[in-house]
């Protein structure tokens, strides 16, 4: 099995780029990356080449692939996760964020679109496109209302990537992303709230909530996330035209996130109120019945444990 991922430095690509060399002595990896983010600990994938991995880099942006090098790659599989994929940046620079993600998909959707053999494409979306809640849990019919460019970015993706498999019968699936944190997230510019608070914490920094914190999240361990990933590839064309939700069914709040943080690192930090966005959703809680009833597919980590493994690698790599 030979996958290319975008976005394979990433935590999401790196860790799927293990998990799937792991499981397969024969499969190989197309690691595709503009490695224009900072990396805590130096590149990721570079030791891995080095160790022998069968791994080959691509150091260029996705969206300037052609099919012509995608027919000479042959995937069976590709995994699209590059992104930007912040929510307040998306607002401060909304025409990077349509170019990069929207646009870029678009070019990249349709490169795949005419290659000979048009592999399994899998786009990695975003709950944000669902808006505020009209039900938690949100299943996958919920309706799309994305409220920041970044959401809807993340919308108009799935249906460029869709469009493939409405219109040519390419296989396809959507698989949104809930709340994940671990090893390999990014830690500068718009870090995720868990990433945030464990590196204050580790410096004796306060933990901002804001809007006091009562926003909840579902949050996932990239581990569980990456198996769900090995999980649809594994079921491959079979479940073409499939959107999926990926989450652990359970909403913590932010407030709780930073009493996690504050007892993984044993730090005294103080927690203060600041003010939030007023657009920022009140709860993300996924339904991933779907999923689980197609793949037996079932996140196991706990957030403690999760958190304890995030905050590890940070005091490894976060001098």
């Amino acid at each position: 099995m030979r996958a290319l991922i975008t976005g394979a430095a990433g935590m999401y690509g790196y860790n799927l780029t293990r998990r799937l060399l792991e499981d397969d002595p024969g499969a190989s990896v197309v690691a595709v990356d503009d490695f224009s983010r900072h990396f805590p600990g130096g590149e990721p994938l570079t030791p891995e080449l080095e160790a022998g991995r069968p791994i080959e880099i691509v150091r260029r942006d996705y969206a300037d692939l052609t099919t012509a090098e995608l027919n000479r790659w042959a995937p069976d599989v590709i995994v699209h996760f590059a992104a930007r994929i912040s929510v307040p940046e998306s607002m401060e620079r909304p025409h990077a964020y349509f170019a990069n993600n929207e646009a870029g998909t678009f070019r990249f959707a349709h490169a795949i679109a005419d290659m000979t053999r048009p592999p399994l494409l899998i786009y990695a979306s975003s709950p944000e496109v669902y808006g505020p809640p009209v039900r938690v849990p949100m299943d996958e019919d919920h309706p799309l209302r994305p409220v920041t460019v970044y959401a809807v970015s993340k919308a108009a993706c799935e249906l460029h990537c869709l469009a493939l498999h409405r219109w040519w019968g390419h296989p396809v699936v959507v698989i949104r992303n809930f709340n994940t944190f671990g090893p390999h997230q990014n830690i500068v510019g718009y870090p995720a709230v868990t990433v945030a608070f464990a590196r204050r914490a580790l410096r004796g920094e306060p933990l901002p909530l804001e809007n006091g914190g009562r926003q909840t999240r579902d949050f996932m361990f990239i581990d569980d996330a990456v198996d769900a990933y090995a999980r649809v590839i594994a079921r491959g064309a079979a479940l073409a035209g499939s959107v999926f939700n990926i989450g652990t069914g359970s909403e913590t709040s932010i407030h709780d996130v930073a009493r996690t943080v504050l007892a993984v690192t044993g730090s005294d930090s103080e927690v203060v109120n600041t003010p939030g966005r007023r657009t920022d959703l009140p709860a993300l809680r996924a339904d991933a019945t779907r999923i689980r009833e197609a793949t037996g597919w079932k996140p196991a980590t706990p957030f403690e444990e999760g958190m304890r493994r995030t905050v590890d690698w940070l005091r490894a790599v976060d001098a």
